[in-house]
């Protein structure tokens, strides 16, 4: 995983009709066309689930749309799984080597179960992780800066293979530098270097964005959120706190850790994609912090 920067682009909903279907593609690549750093598209995996658990996926599969993707834009894929769904336990692993020997994927992110109360059928994101090791892939999993030993989850992951992780989306920069500075030392004092932090961001432009993304699991203050509804433009002001904790963050990582840091720009609901795009656009001259 050598590239700084990658673009996470939502599969369509299985339900689109084919017009439909052929716009979406057209307008993200027209969008990824313009974005000349980055040369790899990260599609997540969309799940929904009821109160026992159980997944619902709405959306088309995530390996076909990102070959599809690749195909248009020329760009590498990185394809998400829900590990926990698979059902049983083994269908994972029949799962992974089918992508690997059929579609010829490469890049990875396993991500876990939403509800830590719930029993899943699937693997944990570590078993996960020894499953797909050995294995000529690069893999990597997610980072949640407001989690429990966050921290410590990250060094266990990474001694388990894992070689990059994608933040969850950021608007609060503390606790991710927190969480930087403690794994760093983690690292340091276990004499294994750490993976690549991926750190998420996505613009909003809407108080109803807003809402979305909190429900998603993004954490904002009550402070972060009063003034991005109070900005005269939503858009123009997320971008500005987008930017603003970005910058403390890649200070902090350059001068205090030997964490190195990627970027992973998304747009989470369609109409902000060219807003995303100019995001990208914005970051492309940012100096990311060099590992001493």
């Amino acid at each position: 995983m050598e590239h700084d920067v990658i673009f996470e682009v939502l599969p369509y909903a299985s339900s689109a009709s084919e017009n439909s279907r052929k716009k979406v593609v057209d307008r993200i690549a027209d969008a990824v066309a313009e974005m000349k750093r980055v040369k790899m598209l990260n599609i997540p995996e969309i799940v929904e689930e009821n109160h026992n658990g159980e997944p619902f996926y709405r959306n088309w599969d995530n390996r076909k749309f990102g070959l599809m993707l690749k195909e248009r834009c020329d760009k590498e894929i990185i394809v998400n799984s829900a590990v926990s769904y698979h059902n049983p336990k083994e269908r994972f692993g029949e799962w992974l080597d089918e992508s690997i020997s059929e579609y010829g994927l490469e890049n990875y992110i396993f991500v876990g179960q939403k509800i830590g109360a719930l029993k899943y059928p699937g693997p944990s994101v570590l078993d996960a992780d020894k499953t797909a090791k050995g294995k000529s892939i690069n893999f990597g999993n997610i980072f949640i800066p407001e989690r429990e030993n966050e921290a410590e989850r990250l060094l266990a992951k990474t001694r388990s293979g894992c070689s990059f992780f994608t933040s969850q989306l950021l608007f609060e920069p503390g606790t991710a530098m927190k969480i930087l500075g403690e794994y760093s030392s983690k690292c340091l004092e276990s004499g294994i270097n750490p993976a690549k932090i991926y750190l998420s961001y996505a613009p909003v432009s809407s108080s109803e964005d807003i809402l979305f993304l909190k429900w998603l699991g993004a954490h904002l203050s009550r402070s972060t959120e009063a003034k991005l509804k109070s900005c005269q433009n939503i858009a123009e002001g997320s971008i500005m706190i987008i930017l603003s904790g970005l910058h403390r963050i890649l200070d902090f990582a350059e001068e205090q850790t030997n964490v190195p840091i990627g970027l992973n720009i998304g747009y989470v609901t369609l109409h902000n994609l060219e807003l995303a795009r100019d995001l990208v656009q914005m970051v492309t001259d940012i100096k990311l912090p060099i590992v001493k």
